[in-house]
């Protein structure tokens, strides 16, 4: 199966902002596409995004050409070409990324195989499974004006054990939350993200969703879960700006083991810089057993950066590792290093949905892709609900543990 055309072409991502998008042809008849979501402030150690596009077509000459020599005909031999574009400068990883996922939806069709199990045999480490839930319901950090003082997200992880009850679960939390804020201050915004923006410090907006979850009447399956994207509160002092209190690491992680106990906290994501190892290391002993810590720039989904004993899971974006290959390498990696997996979205998306059959390939623990509101974040929601239906029989319902 090899390439006979990349056609490129910029186009809009959900905050209007402008991203590229892919479609591969291969010498079978089946074409696929794919597209880039955006960050809104990537992390300092992912890979570079390439200059901005402009609208409608883009060229890329010597990508093309490396391409469609003839001598590319599987999905790592694409993205390893992808690769040495990227190293040589002639692509961002926000090309390299559409362009792999393009060929990998017109392989899969070639081959009649849906994106998943295409994805799930690249990466050759067990079976499918479906991930859990992570909702996000408020946002904060680099979403609010100013310089960043809390969290950047406030979740609420629901676990009934089926995708579509859970999904169900987490909206009814979600407008008991809106309504709550909307009581309090009147119309809200969302972010990027679709969290709600509110005037409320990180530890009200944690309180608030915990008594959404009263409200809702699924205390008993809901737990909650924070992205402090420590690297964005880290001030040139090594202090951690926190709403109006800087901490020093030690002090931060006692903080965050404090709000974990307080507020039941199952998932934690980058609660320290990724240069700060005291950090990482302090923390880990002093958080209750059911909070696992989660590294987002920590790890950069780059398989040469997963260290055993940092954190005890990864977050996977395709988008910081700029193929798939090297997305499901990372994945393996820490797979193999004994870690859980959480695939996650970023700020400026599209309605492409292969995180969702990434994460069903990769047997990822958990999955999260935005609060349950604008068309590019339910595209997603609904690709869970279909892989859930198509899966049904085969894998394990995801874990309410």
């Amino acid at each position: 199966m090899t390439i006979t055309s990349v056609r490129l072409r910029g186009i809009l991502d959900s905050r209007a902002r402008i991203t590229l998008e892919a479609e591969v042809s291969l010498d079978s008849g089946h074409t696929g596409t794919g597209s880039a979501p955006r960050a809104i402030a990537p992390g300092r150690l992912e890979r570079r995004r390439g200059p901005d596009p402009v609208l409608g077509p883009v060229t890329a000459p010597l990508l093309t050409a490396a391409l469609t020599d003839g001598t590319v005909t599987g999905q790592r031999q694409c993205d390893t070409r992808l690769a040495e574009v990227y190293e040589a400068g002639e692509a961002g990883s926000d090309l390299t990324l559409a362009v792999s996922l393009a060929y990998a939806r017109a392989a899969a069709t070639a081959r009649r195989l849906p994106l998943h199990a295409h994805l799930a045999e690249q990466y050759g480490l067990g079976g499918p499974g479906l991930p859990r839930l992570m909702v996000n319901v408020f946002s904060g950090g680099i979403h609010r004006e100013g310089p960043p003082r809390g969290f950047q997200q406030v979740m609420v992880l629901p676990a009934t054990g089926r995708i579509h009850t859970d999904i169900e679960v987490a909206d009814q939390v979600f407008t008991a939350a809106h309504r709550a804020v909307e009581r309090r201050f009147g119309p809200v915004p969302l972010s990027a993200s679709s969290g709600l923006l509110v005037p409320l410090d990180s530890e009200e907006q944690l309180a608030l969703l915990e008594a959404a979850v009263t409200e809702a009447g699924h205390s008993g399956a809901c737990t909650l879960g924070v992205d402090v994207a420590a690297e964005h509160l880290r001030e040139d002092s090594g202090r951690y700006r926190f709403g109006d209190r800087h901490f020093t690491t030690g002090e931060f992680a006692e903080h965050l083991a404090a709000l974990a106990r307080r507020f039941r906290l199952t998932f934690l994501e980058d609660p320290f810089d990724p240069a700060d190892d005291a950090g990482w290391d302090r923390l880990r002993g002093s958080l209750p057993a059911a909070t696992s810590v989660v590294g987002d720039d920590l790890f950069a989904t780059d398989a040469e950066r997963i260290t055993p004993g940092r954190a005890d899971g990864i977050l996977l974006k395709l988008s910081q590792a700029g193929t798939v290959s090297a997305t499901l390498a990372a994945a393996a990696a820490a797979r193999r290093a004994g870690m859980l997996l959480a695939v996650s979205h970023r700020s400026g998306e599209t309605e492409d949905t292969a995180m969702c059959d990434l994460a069903v390939a990769v047997a990822a623990e958990l999955i999260k892709v935005g609060g349950p509101r604008r068309g590019d974040r339910l595209a997603k929601y609904n690709q869970l609900l279909r892989l859930d239906e198509s899966l049904a029989d085969l894998v394990a319902a995801p874990s309410t543990r």
